[in-house]
Order: structure tokens, then C-alpha cells, then sequence
């Protein structure tokens, strides 16, 4: 098949051997894949990546950098067939899936970071068959994609004890954090203050209802600014921190009232230093995240599906598997892109508007 691998930390376009689906297994054509925050730090920090993995015993991203990979874990696509034992939607069907799979010994690895599992960075994707949805028609199958990354944000507010009346921020648009603003507005929270210092991610928080959106490069304080507007109805703060920059989450820590919970969903690739009795001072709750209720990825398809989030006004830039290098480089300037897609087909080396 053809694909674009990381090879040596560099995107090459050529042929990969076809991926075949196991017992249990569904192979499936890649419509679109999205390219994940993680995703540039797993290019960008390798070694410190990897580290991790093996620092917490986390076989899913484990993978042989020195073989070729083919990334992408946001795809959507459409089922050619299944492995022995397997059963799903019907072959053509639109689908997309949770990014994961077992090996030969029953270890599962997650789909893009397995050098045995490509992902939606090539022509076909091998998944495991009970992680398939189908994709409703009303959903435009591309556009699928970006259920995954939505459904972090969803997924992680439903770990969470936000209501109606919570004060919340957001300290960072990408799909991520804009899947936890919408999920925050959903369920009444409010005020709901959105930060990142894009304005074009500041806008596309502003569009799904966040109550105010705060340019952190003008110096304003989200936490600050959310206590000010929630003010006089003290209640826990919930802030959720959707960005890898060292030093964020002792700021916050620093920043936030007494009695909030901090999730940090950002992946630091490098070591950080808090000051935790500050925290402990305030009795605030630091959650990791990293799974969320599996539910929450159908409820995710669905929200999109019916109009609920407009996946077509998130979808910023297109590429074909010649601009995926571009299409890295440019998302490190946020100013310039909520979320970009991969599409098989598109010609070229370069990054295309959406829809052309």
C-alpha cells in the first residue's frame, strides 16, 4: 500500500507492505486521519516518548524507531473485509474506531504507533473489529475523523464532577480543548473561559458558547478572569490543561482556587517541576488523563452526526500524504490551524484549503 513513514524523524511517500487482518481483525480503507498534538511530539521527542512508554509500562506506544512507522490514530474509513473469527458492519460501510489492536501474544498496541499496525498516515488501517462504529449518513466521512479527538475532550469532562453552575477554563484550543469546552457547556457548567493565544482557536471556542475567551500573550489570567465572572457563587473550579509547556501545570497549581481540580491532559514530553505543597495547601485535585469512559467515543460520533458540533468549521487545512512534512510544520504555529487532515487521494506536496 502506499503510505507516508517516519523514517530517521522524516516523512517518506512510498510502498509499505499491505496490512493483514488477524482473528478478530477488520481492514479497513482510510478515508481521512487528523494529526494529533501527540502525534508532533512523538516526532519531535522520540526518545523521551518512547522513555515513557517504558517508564510506565505502557506497551500501546511502544515501536522500533528505526524501522519505518506509519502514524495517524484520528482516521476514518471504510471496511474492506475482516480476519478469521471477525464481525462488524458490512464491507463499503463508513466506520470509524477506537485506535486499537492485539498482536500475536495478545498485547494490544494502539493503531499509528505500532510498527505493526500502520495507521491512517497509509491506504489501510488493520483494527480490531469490536472497536468499529459505523458513521451515520448525515456525517460527511472525513469529517468522522475528528471524532476521536473530540471525544478526549468529552470523555475526560465526564470524569469529572462538572455541573451546572461549575466554574471552568481551558487552557488551550485544539480539538481537544474545544471537544472539553463544548463538553463543559453540555453540561451547564458555566462561567466557561477558554484560553490559547490563536485567535483563530479563540474564535472557534467563542462559536461553540465558551462565556469568554482570554489571549494568555496579552498577560490576562484565565483562572483570575473565570473567579471574576463566577464571583459571588464560589464553587470548585474544574480547569483543564490541554497543553505539553513545561512549567504549566505548577502555574496552575500557583493560580487556581482552593478546592479546584486541575486535569492535565497535555503531554509534557520532558521532565517539569511543581511545588506540590502549594497544591496540597489548597487541597487540589491533579488528575492524568489519558483514558475516558469508551462510551464517550460513540456519544462523540453522535454529537457530530446530528449537528451538534460543526466539524466542518474545525477542519482547517487538507494534505495528501506528499504534505503530511508540511502539514507537521505548520500545526507547530497554531495561529495558523485548528485541525488538519489527511486524505489519501490529494495530490501534491503541500497543504490545501479544506474541501478542494
Amino acid at each position: 500500500m502506499r503510505a507516508a513513514a517516519l523514517v530517521a524523524g522524516r516523512f517518506a511517500v512510498g510502498e509499505q507492505p499491505d496490512p493483514v487482518p488477524g482473528p478478530g481483525q477488520a481492514l479497513v480503507a482510510t478515508e481521512a486521519c487528523g494529526i494529533c498534538g501527540s502525534d508532533l511530539s512523538a516526532v519531535a521527542h522520540t526518545a523521551e516518548f518512547l522513555r515513557a512508554s517504558r517508564d510506565s509500562g505502557t506497551t500501546g506506544f511502544l515501536f522500533d524507531p528505526a524501522r519505518p512507522l506509519v502514524m495517524g490514530h484520528e482516521f476514518s474509513g471504510r471496511v474492506l473485509g475482516y480476519g478469521p473469527g471477525a464481525r462488524g458492519p458490512a464491507p463499503g460501510t463508513g466506520v470509524v474506531a477506537l485506535p486499537w489492536a492485539l498482536d500475536a501474544g495478545g498485547v494490544v498496541r494502539t493503531v499509528g504507533y505500532s510498527n505493526a499496525f500502520p495507521g491512517g498516515f497509509g491506504e489501510r488501517i488493520v483494527v480490531q473489529a469490536e472497536a468499529l462504529l459505523p458513521v451515520p449518513d448525515s456525517l460527511d466521512l472525513a469529517l468522522a475523523a475528528l471524532t476521536e479527538p473530540l471525544a478526549v475532550g468529552f470523555g475526560n469532562i465526564a470524569r469529572t464532577e462538572a455541573g451546572p453552575g461549575t466554574p471552568a477554563v481551558v487552557v488551550g484550543c485544539g480539538p481537544v480543548g474545544l471537544g472539553a469546552v463544548a463538553a463543559l457547556l453540555e453540561r451547564g457548567a458555566g462561567p466557561v473561559v477558554a484560553c490559547d493565544p490563536s485567535a483563530l482557536r479563540r474564535a472557534a471556542a467563542a462559536r461553540l458558547g465558551a462565556h469568554a475567551v482570554v489571549d494568555p500573550s496579552g498577560g490576562e489570567d484565565p483562572v483570575a478572569h473565570c473567579a471574576a465572572l463566577a464571583w459571588p457563587r464560589p464553587r470548585p473550579m474544574v480547569v483543564v490543561n490541554c497543553v505539553g509547556l513545561p512549567g504549566m501545570l505548577n502555574r496552575l497549581l500557583h493560580t487556581v482556587p482552593r478546592g479546584a481540580e486541575i486535569l492535565q491532559i497535555g503531554g509534557v514530553m520532558t521532565d517539569d517541576v511543581i511545588r506540590p505543597v502549594v497544591g496540597i495547601y489548597k487541597d487540589v485535585t491533579v488528575r492524568m488523563c489519558l483514558t475516558y469512559p469508551p462510551r464517550e467515543f460513540g456519544a462523540t460520533l453522535d454529537r457530530l452526526a446530528d449537528g451538534r458540533i460543526d466539524a466542518a468549521a474545525l477542519v482547517t487545512g487538507e494534505a495528501g500524504f506528499g504534505g503530511l512534512g508540511e502539514a507537521f510544520a505548520s500545526l507547530r504555529r497554531p495561529e495558523r490551524h485548528i485541525k488538519v487532515l489527511i486524505r489519501p487521494g490529494l495530490p501534491g506536496a503541500g497543504l490545501l484549503p479544506p474541501g478542494v
